[in-house]
């Protein structure tokens, strides 16, 4: 017999346990949990799989770059990565927990922008990330903290990962490069945080 894809309408069944688990979070499209503190929203994403199981991922968006970049993009483990129908009862309290212990920054905390940036740079520099919407999240995050010599730092690192690109660039990666080196200019004339004001709503400026 072949394996019958979860559809959205299963999912969202299967979401309103979680939901109730996070009481205190809103809902976005039927099936993410989310919360917000300023420039920066947590995201509890719960994906429905052509194998029929579903998975949750966690992650942090940072307002102001364009397209809103992630970090602190985050499956659980093995174990609870992917629950099947089947298994959603029985594994639903098992996956809560493992939310509770793997996710980052805490679920169970209130959200902290310094803490999500000392997260995401240690993420950053220990898995050697080098991605554009990464570094230009993490440039935006050292804005919102104070942190403007290290903000400078990541709209570098966005420069040189463009530079090393081995092929044709897209225009989203255009759109970052430019994105950082306006927001360079705009700190070093000391207007980074109208700067990213007025990225993250254009009609500020």
């Amino acid at each position: 017999m072949p394996i019958e894809p979860l559809k959205k309408s299963e999912l969202v069944k299967y979401f309103q346990v979680y939901r109730e688990a996070f009481p205190d979070w809103n809902v976005e499209h039927k099936v993410m949990l989310t919360r917000s503190l300023g420039p920066i929203a947590q995201h509890i994403d719960f994906q429905a799989l052509r194998s029929g199981d579903y998975r949750p991922s966690c992650s942090i968006r940072v307002v102001g770059p364009p397209g809103y970049p992630s970090v602190l993009n985050k499956h659980l483990d093995i174990k609870h990565r992917e629950i099947s129908r089947r298994e959603h009862d029985m594994m639903w309290p098992l996956v809560i927990k493992a939310m509770e212990e793997q996710f980052l920054p805490s679920v169970r905390k209130p959200l902290d922008i310094a803490e999500v940036l000392r997260l995401a740079e240690e993420e950053a520099e220990r898995d050697g990330i080098e991605n554009i919407n990464y570094s230009n999240g993490l440039a935006a995050l050292n804005v919102y903290v104070g942190h403007m010599d290290r903000a400078i730092y990541w709209c570098n690192r966005v420069e040189a990962q463009f530079d090393a690109l081995d092929y044709e660039p897209a225009d989203w990666q255009q759109n970052h490069v430019q994105f950082a080196r306006q927001l360079c200019d705009a700190i070093q004339s000391g207007r980074g945080p109208e700067f990213l004001a007025e990225a993250a709503d254009p009609s500020s400026a």
